[in-house]
């Protein structure tokens, strides 16, 4: 197994080195003149800077998988969109899905070291900060327009989170989803998805569409290995089904959305097989909303003025069954409750020559954090903890054009809170283009990570301090290369030194802080497009974190690489997309995870405008693939093979 990804990663290297030889070529350069044979340019993306500017402009590497992505890929899932970037890993344990990235991925820390953005609302919950992406999350991929992810530390800009990366989901405007759209989706494992769109345009200028969908699998194969025959035959009661709405409504600079999302998680309890024949069923079900409102405008020619505000609900309640000594099955119900909103606002000033000056706010009361559990006989499960905060950011962010060919950007934020001391957050980007079409990025950054509620509350039941607050300093060179309109490739070294990163205990539901972890990397990515519509993008990724004295971390692989191919099949309507993941062992607590390689295939026909069919097959050769995803110490069994069938059928109403 170890070859797998050795030989992926030495291929991808073979090819850096012979596409930039082949430019020479006398054929290819005729095919580069085709329209169809060229990179996008002057992609639009925000997360990198708040602000809506071109890809070429950009102050940091922005990773960004678009709506054609999902459809070639045949992605399924946030969660799938999120493990093609480059020097990521997902992790999923049937009932939470976990990121890891810059070889970063505790177990068990629900992604609260990436902050999330909705249409650039930031969407972590506020009890333990966590990112949602799996069926809980509130968006559809047929909703979405691109997904950007900007790795390393962004705390300058956007505060709490935004330690390991920022992760912006833009959703499609009412131009993409006018009319209506239906899509269907089924898998040989039991799972079926179905989602109606309509969008239309009033007379009045006014855009709006609605979308729902719904997701259900039956008989979920358990996640984890040597599963007892006594619980293999109630597999079919192991059952995931989950219902999602959104709206969104724009007339001239306002934009409202409102979402909500609703899971139910059912699976047998294997303890209540112990005295009983038959299980006890354990659920787990989940309810959020969200409710935003968006001015975007310019106020002056050199005025631009950006302010939303949102309110927010998340609830997520567990019944446990417990047999009490008679036999009669208890219930323990542990709920997590959460409510909050946001207020944000920036003023971009144009003004001033050879400058882009932002100033900002954001702020957020948490109107409501709560954990709670229930039992109708009294016992030590059975407490109720309430709390409510705000938290507020100022900052500032200049983007300084000295020279047609160099600029340099700095920012400042100051964050505040009622649970946490002050902090200061700088950044620092310079970006100088010294051959066209060639930059070299050099960027040193700041960001923090405040403990949750959760983990403040858990050490304050016990007696214990609460951890300090997490701090990463972070430097990082990149080189980004367009060597002709159909290849470029981007290179990234970098180096963090983070502090008082927080874990759980292994034998007490409390939190502290590890030793400093000193953490760098090599990134290397490549996109390449041939004539009549063949395209490669790949990225290899080498790791190494560390705790301070030479101590490995969980979940820290060093080698992570990615390969995306898609070629049209003769003259036909017909696309073959492939997709293979690579990444090294591990270790996770004792365990040493095997190093795999796994590989997708989709074959896609489009036969008019309206019609989109996809047939694919993940994991082909079904690599038994494990993961350790919590402090439990249970390997998980991750991405088995699956024969999936989608099919997008939409028509206009003009």
């Amino acid at each position: 197994m170890s070859g797998s990804y050795i030989a992926l990663s030495l291929s991808m290297s073979v090819f850096f080195s012979t596409q930039v030889l082949s430019k020479s070529l006398p054929d290819l350069e005729a095919l580069l003149g085709q329209q169809l044979n060229q990179l996008p340019t002057n992609t639009q993306i925000s997360t990198a800077s708040r602000i809506e500017r071109s890809s070429s402009d950009s102050m940091a590497i922005t990773h960004v998988v678009t709506d054609k992505d999902i459809r070639q890929f045949n992605l399924q899932s946030i969660a799938d969109i999120i493990a093609l970037f480059a020097g990521v890993t997902t992790r999923d344990d049937s009932s939470f899905i976990y990121v890891g990235a810059r070889g970063i991925g505790r177990p068990g820390d629900f992604n609260s070291r990436f902050l999330f953005l909705l249409d650039g609302t930031r969407i972590n919950e506020n009890l333990l900060d966590a990112g949602l992406l799996g069926y809980e999350n509130f968006v559809d991929v047929g909703l979405i327009e691109r997904v950007e992810f900007s790795p390393g530390a962004s705390a300058a800009l956007y505060g709490n989170n935004a330690l390991l990366g920022v992760i912006n989901i833009v959703t499609k405007t009412t131009s993409k989803l006018r009319g209506v759209n239906t899509a269907v989706s089924i898998t040989n494992d039991g799972a079926q998805h179905a989602r109606a769109t309509i969008g239309f345009r009033s007379s009045s200028g006014s855009d709006s569409w609605l979308s729902i969908s719904k997701t259900k699998i039956n008989a979920i194969p358990y996640p984890v290995l040597n599963v007892p025959a006594e619980l293999i035959k109630w597999q079919h009661l192991n059952d995931d089904e989950s219902t999602r709405l959104m709206f969104s409504h724009q007339r001239g600079s306002l934009q409202f959305q409102a979402a909500g999302s609703k899971r139910k998680r059912i699976f047998p309890d294997g303890f209540s097989l112990i005295s009983q024949a038959t299980p006890e069923l354990e659920e787990l079900t989940s309810e959020a909303y969200l409710f935003a409102l968006t001015f975007d405008d310019t106020l002056s020619e050199d005025i631009e003025a950006y302010f939303h505000i949102s309110t927010h609900g998340n609830d997520l309640e567990r019944s446990i069954p417990f047999i009490l000594p008679n036999g009669d099955v208890e219930f323990d119900r542990p709920r997590n409750s959460g409510r909050w909103s946001n207020l944000d606002g920036q003023l971009m000033f144009l003004g001033l020559d050879s400058h882009e000056l932002m100033v900002g706010f954001d702020f957020q009361k948490d109107h409501r954090q709560e954990f709670s559990a229930s039992s109708s006989i009294p016992n030590e499960f059975n407490f109720e903890q309430k709390n409510n905060e705000s938290r507020y950011g100022l900052y500032i962010q200049d983007l300084w054009r000295l020279t047609p060919n160099l600029k340099f950007q700095w920012a400042l934020r100051y964050d505040n809170s009622d649970f946490s001391s002050a902090r200061w957050s700088p950044s620092f980007s310079l970006k100088y283009n010294f051959a066209e079409k060639h930059s070299l990025l050099v960027r040193h950054n700041r960001a923090f990570r405040v403990a949750n509620f959760l983990e403040r509350y858990a050490n304050t039941a016990f007696n214990i301090d609460i951890p300090k607050n997490e701090t990463i300093k972070y430097n990082e060179v990149s080189l980004i290369q367009k060597w002709t309109p159909s290849l470029s490739s981007f290179t990234t070294l970098y180096k963090a030194n983070i502090k008082n990163l927080i874990h759980e205990d292994f034998f007490a539901p409390i939190y502290f802080n590890t030793p400093p972890i000193r953490s760098k990397g090599l990134e290397l990515g490549i996109d390449k497009r041939w004539h009549a519509g063949m395209s490669l993008v790949a990225s290899m990724a080498f790791q190494r974190s560390e705790l301070e004295g030479g101590f490995g971390i969980a979940n820290s692989p060093k080698f992570i690489g990615q390969l995306r191919f898609s070629v049209p099949l003769g003259a036909s309507n017909f696309l073959l997309s492939l997709h293979s993941n690579a990444v090294s062992k591990r270790k996770s607590f004792g365990y040493q995870l095997p190093a795999f390689s796994s590989h997708d295939a989709s074959i896609n026909w489009q036969s008019t405008n309206s019609l989109f069919i996809a047939l694919g097959v993940r994991n082909i050769t079904n690599e038994k693939i494990l993961e350790i995803t919590s402090d439990g110490f249970i390997p998980y069994v991750q991405r088995r093979r699956q024969i999936h069938l989608s099919i997008n059928w939409s028509w206009s109403n003009d």
